[in-house]
């Protein structure tokens, strides 16, 4: 679903074997967002007023937050969030990416109880998003597409503009959810989550016959799930059992005169899991298990006019067995073992039709098998008084990987696909046995002038078929990011951070370009700027922010990026903020 970064205050990352918890395609790690605790006990009204502007797109936005406990009841706590962004026009380094303008308004209300060993919290959140989609990709016949991809970038550009014309999608998307936490000292800590998700999604293209104020796609999707935790912690163990229960229903409006790229379905799925940790100060162990069952249904017509009707069951297992070792107090050692099922999604098994925000044409394969996939992690880790850094290394065997790759014809050309509304190279979904291996690389030094601070960031993939040795498409290549960041305390109540940054890309040449229907991109280099200054006040503190992101406005394509067949990416970006907090 669509998420409002505005409406989470906080970023948790999660590995190792409390990742099962939330599925199998965590195995790696997931990352939380969620909100701070609500100000119980608060005597003032307390919140944030924060307005930016961002030269590129010319956008604007402004946040109101606001949070407090209920006057002579301190055990009820509430909060309230608005937002708004306005934007136009994006561009390159070199040119105007045409419609490409975004509105965003989102809002969220928290109201929650706590007394002794009991608490409840309710809260509501609403996305609205309104995005402006690049139309040189569409109506367009197969010589024309062949053209602007040879070119890579738009043939036709208008002067810049705020308007979102055809194509472009429009979201919302509402969160219900209700948290539950009892605090039972020797019996545990008990938690029940339910929620309710709607997402109401139409997509709009350029259609002949003056239909384009009509969607191409409506979709609406309504999910539930329930989640059940009990977690005790006793000596030096810590066990967790939860349950979950989730339900899915998608159904397409049947009057926007095009199938739906996806028939209408259900899924009904449950789970258990399970965590046992173990720690003391040299070592500790974890064990993560968990089981899903998934019944899926779907009813519906594709593009074809052919009635698809099927149902399939998929039953998984993941579990992850790691350890940890930390011979002194600058040194750790760690290693994870984990094996994870991994179902196939619907759009991976029944799609078919053109996916607008890509400009492609798709096609899933009914016949997929779910994933299985092994993979072994280990890291050492250094924190010293001014060194810190990590390394990790993974080995990953995937048995039936997925992915979208682009269809040749007899004679190994690219195939596109005539749609009403033009024509798009044609994608499918395939599998085939994978074997990965990666390496991240993290390190910071703090110099010995004050403040002063160094930071470096690597990471590579390899990516090849087991069998054969064929290299997958859409493998991000090898990047390196370093920033150097000072911070300095003018005084109790003044302080300025600057920052310094650098990030190389470099061209992916691990992958098969005969598969693909465009040659991988350049590498590129990136520099950033960052500077803050925050007073603090009598109440709450005052802090102004610029940012500046592609300082040297690099013409630039990321390979992993599908828009890269059409056009460049983003050019520079400067921009400014200002928070008010209290």
């Amino acid at each position: 679903p669509e998420v409002s970064v505005d409406a989470n205050d906080e970023v948790h990352v999660l590995k190792g074997a409390e990742a099962v918890a939330y599925g199998s395609e965590a195995i790696a790690g997931v990352i939380l967002l969620g909100q701070k605790s609500l100000p119980y006990g608060g005597e003032a009204v307390g919140g944030t007023l924060a307005t930016s502007y961002g030269s590129n797109g010319r956008r604007y936005s402004g946040l109101l937050k606001l949070e407090g406990a209920v006057p002579k009841l301190s055990s009820l706590a509430w909060r309230g969030q608005v937002s708004y962004s306005h934007g136009g026009d994006r561009e390159t380094a070199k040119y105007l990416l045409e419609n490409t303008g975004v509105r965003e308004l989102d809002y969220s209300l928290s109201l929650g109880w706590r007394h002794d060993l009991w608490s409840v919290e309710g809260y509501f959140s609403q996305y609205r998003n309104k995005t402006g989609l690049l139309p040189s990709g569409h109506l367009k016949n197969s010589n024309d597409i062949q053209t602007l991809i040879d070119l890579g970038q738009p043939q036709t550009f208008r002067p810049f503009s705020y308007e979102i014309d055809f194509p472009y999608h429009d979201v919302v998307h509402s969160l219900y959810l209700v948290k539950s936490k009892y605090r039972g000292g020797r019996w545990g800590n008990f938690s029940v989550n339910a929620s309710m998700q709607s997402d109401e999604r139409n997509e709009f293209n350029i259609r002949r016959n003056n239909r384009s104020s009509s969607p191409t796609l409506a979709l609406n999707l309504t999910s539930y799930q329930l989640d059940a935790l009990w977690q005790k912690p006793y000596n030096r163990w810590n066990t967790e059992l939860g349950v979950h229960l989730n339900s899915t229903d998608n159904y397409s409006t049947p009057d926007t005169g095009v199938p739906p790229i996806i028939p209408n379905y259900t899924e009904l799925g449950y789970a258990f899991h399970l965590v046992q940790k173990y720690s003391s100060p040299k070592w500790g162990a974890e064990l993560g298990l968990r089981i899903d069952q998934l019944a899926l249904a779907v009813d519906g017509y594709n593009i074809f006019r052919e009635h698809v009707q099927a149902q399939r069951n998929f039953t998984n297992l993941t579990y992850s067995l790691g350890g940890h070792y930390r011979p002194n107090k600058a040194w750790t050692l760690t290693s994870q073992l984990g094996l994870a099922f991994r179902a196939p999604h619907v759009h991976e098994l029944y799609s078919i039709g053109n996916q607008h925000g890509a400009a492609i044409f798709i096609k899933g394969d009914s016949t997929l098998r779910s994933e299985r996939g092994y993979k072994w992690v280990n890291s050492v880790s250094y924190t010293g008084e001014r060194l810190s850094c990590s390394l990790e290394a993974y080995l990953q065997l995937i048995n039936g990987y997925i992915y979208e790759s682009p269809d040749r014809d007899s004679e190994n050309r690219p195939e596109y696909y005539t749609t009403i509304s033009g024509t798009y190279p044609s994608f499918s979904q395939r599998q085939e046995d994978a074997f990965f291996r990666g390496v991240d690389l993290e390190a910071s030094y703090r110099l010995p002038i004050d403040g002063l601070t160094y930071r470096a960031q690597a990471s590579m993939v390899w990516a090849n078929a087991l069998k054969s040795g064929a290299l997958f498409p859409y493998i991000p290549s090898f990047r390196f990011s370093h920033a150097l960041q000072w911070a300095w305390g003018v005084s109790e109540s003044l302080s300025l951070d600057f920052a310094l940054k650098h990030m190389y890309v470099a061209k992916q040449t691990r992958f098969d370009p005969s598969i693909d229907i465009a040659a991988a991109p350049d590498a590129y280099n990136l520099v950033g700027l960052e500077f803050s200054c925050t007073k603090k006040l009598k109440r709450g503190s005052l802090r102004f922010l610029l940012t500046g992101d592609n300082m040297l406005n690099t013409l630039y394509k990321e390979y992993t990026n599908r828009a890269r067949y059409y056009a460049h990416d983003a050019g520079r970006d400067i921009r400014c903020s200002l928070v008010y907090s209290f």
